[in-house]
């Protein structure tokens, strides 16, 4: 059996070895969260660009009304 000096040794080579653990992991979730913005700000630009374009053709639909009414 240990004694209590190697028991508390091996303990903190545990947590050391815990500690780098959660720090991968943090760094992982970190990465793949940066990736996840990206892709959706790329999809609020691109949601940006079709709302621009639908509310143009709404404009132009709205003048040809004007148009009409106008006679």
């Amino acid at each position: 059996m240990a004694d209590s000096g190697d028991q508390v040794i091996s303990n903190q080579e545990k947590i050391l070895a815990n500690q780098g653990e959660i720090k991968s992991n943090q760094e992982a979730i970190i990465v793949a969260n940066q990736e996840k913005i990206l892709a959706n700000q790329a999809q609020i630009k691109s949601n940006q660009e079709a709302i621009l374009a639908n509310q143009q053709k709404l404009d132009a639909i709205i003048a040809n009304q004007e148009k009409i009414l106008a006679g």
